[in-house]
Order: C-alpha cells, then sequence, then structure tokens
C-alpha cells in the first residue's frame, strides 16, 4: 500500500517536524510504503523565507542564525523525512500515485493565517486517492465555520473520514459536515523518539520555549531569582535568558527538553515534549494558541500548569508536583483511539 502525508512537513518549526515524522514513522511501523508528499505552495514558501531572512532579521544580527537554522532544518528533513519529488502547482499532485493520504496534522485548516495562505489543496483539492483522511488537523485560531470559504467546505464534505486534535476544529467540522469528527492525538504521542535526542551540554536549568510578553517575562524572571536556577532559551532569542540556543537541529533541541529541571512554554508542542518528558512545566496560554491547546490539558489532569498573562507562575510551579503516573494513564485509551483510527483507515 502506498500511503501519502500532506502537512506543513518543511517548516522551520521543531514541532512541525516532529509532528510529521512521527505520523510517517508510524504509518511505516504499519508496514505500508509512506511518502510526504513534498508541496508547498510558491506563495506559502516566498513569505515563509521572506518571514526569516527579513530586513528586521538583518538589523538585529539575527540573519546569520537564521540561515543555520535553516541549513539545519533542511539537512534533517532530507535525512529523516521520504519526501516526494518537490512540487509547487496544485497540477502536479494528481500525477502521484497514492491508495491513502493523511492530511495533517497541525494547521492545516488555518485559512486565516497570512503566512500559510488559503490553500484548497490542504482540504483535499486535487488530491488523488481511494481514500483521504485528516489526521489530527487543526482549524487553529478559527472559531467560526462561516469564516471557512465555500470551496474549502465543500472540499472537506469529500474526505473519507477526518480527525482533529482539539474540541474547536470538532465543532467546526461538525457545523460543516453535520457529522462528528474523532478527536485524536497530535502524532508526536504515537512515536517515542526521546532514544535519538542528543543529550544537552547544560544542567540543571530552566527551559524557556517560545515568545513571551513583558508580563510572562517578568514572571519567568522572578521565578528564576526564586529557584536560582539559569535560564536557557531554545529556538529564540530572549534576550533575559542566561543562554539563549537559536540554531539548534530538531534533535539537539529534544536534548534541552530532556535534560531541564522544568519547561516554561508558550508553543503548543512545547507544551506536549514538556509532559512527554514528564517534567515539571508551565505553558502561558494565549488567544492564538487557546484552540489549539483545547480540552486537552484539562483531560490529562493538567489544566493547573495553563495559565494566562495575569496569573502567577510562582503559585503554578510551586503546586504539587504533577502527578505523571496519572498522567499516563489518561494519556493510554486516547492513544489507543488513535492509533485505531489510523488502522481502521488503512484497512
Amino acid at each position: 500500500m502506498r500511503v501519502g502525508i500532506l502537512t506543513y512537513h518543511d517548516g522551520i518549526n521543531y514541532g512541525a517536524f516532529f509532528q510529521v515524522l512521527a505520523l510517517q514513522t508510524f504509518l511505516e511501523q504499519q508496514g505500508v510504503d509512506c511518502r510526504v508528499i513534498n508541496y508547498k505552495s510558491v506563495g506559502f514558501t516566498v513569505r515563509e523565507y521572506q518571514c526569516f531572512l527579513n530586513r528586521k532579521a538583518y538589523q538585529k544580527g539575527e540573519l546569520l542564525n537564521n540561515i543555520i537554522k535553516i541549513i539545519k532544518f533542511r539537512i534533517a528533513q532530507n535525512r529523516h523525512l521520504h519526501l516526494t519529488r518537490r512540487v509547487f502547482m496544485k497540477s502536479q499532485l494528481s500525477k502521484m500515485g497514492f491508495d491513502v493520504i493523511f492530511i495533517g496534522s497541525d494547521e492545516v485548516w488555518n485559512c486565516g493565517q497570512s503566512l500559510m495562505g488559503c490553500d484548497a489543496v490542504y482540504f483535499s483539492q486535487a488530491l488523488k486517492a481511494e481514500k483521504i483522511f485528516s489526521y489530527a488537523a487543526s482549524f487553529g485560531s478559527i472559531t467560526n465555520s462561516m469564516s471557512v470559504p465555500t470551496e474549502l467546505r465543500i472540499e472537506l464534505q469529500k474526505l473519507s473520514g477526518i480527525s482533529v486534535r482539539d474540541d474547536n476544529s470538532a465543532r467546526i467540522v461538525f457545523e460543516i459536515c453535520k457529522q462528528p469528527a474523532h478527536i485524536v492525538l497530535d502524532p508526536t504521542f504515537l512515536v517515542d523518539f526521546m532514544p535519538q535526542a542528543v543529550r544537552s551540554k547544560e544542567e540543571d536549568y530552566i527551559l524557556v520555549y517560545g515568545g513571551f510578553d513583558n508580563s510572562m517575562v517578568s514572571q519567568i524572571v522572578e521565578y528564576k531569582k526564586l529557584i536560582g536556577k539559569k535560564l536557557i532559551s531554545v529556538g529564540y532569542r530572549n534576550p533575559w535568558s542566561d543562554v539563549n540556543f537559536i540554531t539548534l537541529n530538531p534533535f539537539e533541541w529534544l536534548g534541552y527538553f530532556a535534560n531541564a529541571s522544568c519547561i516554561i512554554t508558550s508553543m503548543y508542542h512545547g507544551m506536549i515534549f514538556s509532559i512527554l518528558n514528564q517534567k515539571e512545566f508551565v505553558m502561558f496560554n494565549t488567544p492564538y494558541r487557546t484552540n489549539k491547546i483545547g480540552n486537552l490539558m484539562t483531560e490529562l489532569g493538567v489544566s493547573n500548569r495553563l495559565i494566562s498573562r495575569d496569573d502567577t507562575l510562582k503559585e503554578a510551579m510551586l503546586k504539587a508536583p504533577i502527578a505523571y503516573p496519572q498522567v499516563i494513564q489518561r494519556i493510554q485509551p486516547k492513544r489507543e483511539s488513535s492509533i485505531n483510527f489510523l488502522k481502521r483507515a488503512l484497512a
């Protein structure tokens, strides 16, 4: 069986890399010939490089770091992802022969995001396969089904089966398709990459991952002083951190999660890899990521680690330690349900 994955597979983003690698790895473990469809529109490609290689990056002295980071991601993607030939045009997609295609995971249905644009391909347009499913797809910051153009709504209704990773996306799917969507786990819950992590050289540190406003920063710095550990920022430059590692490759990034004393993040996959590494952590909630998180943290019993900019990080971190044996117990049936969805799709 020949299976394709269509997602945001080549972004310069750690979570995006591991979500597609995880889905590819799981599907290959089922004995299928799996390929990541190496598609991205010209507009999306241009906008992405403009974001990383613009004048602002040059003025901040980040241009060289961004170039190094892009190169490291391209090396990791070419080494670990089983890619089709590169295509930019919808017309080229119909020539790829697949038995099954999975769309997702990630915010592939966030048609309001200016960087990604509104591309009907991620809703199934121009894809050719006997069956097309979504896996852990998300509408991201889109909250109203009427914000989804009619053309995309029609394409969504053609899918053989739909799974999403958050309640907001499930509600929108029901409004459009008049049928429930399966809520599944992000693919990174299905495969253990930690044996491949490059162990960090640093010890006894607070890991920070993401972007933070002034209110969040003041709380992070206060907490650092309270517990007397250094702050290490990965993937993003946060000048108030003691150390910044901007150009880590994905497996080096994993190593810093594995070796951290605790983690402070504002990123969806920062939250996931904190849980997978069974770390004490805090996730700063932001309006953009509220829908992505959905009820996952509540369902896993770690909702007291989800805080807003006006909450107190210190109080959240100093609560009773996270009961990870119970968290793992809650993850297991969700993992089994997610796996069952994929296996039924392959049947």
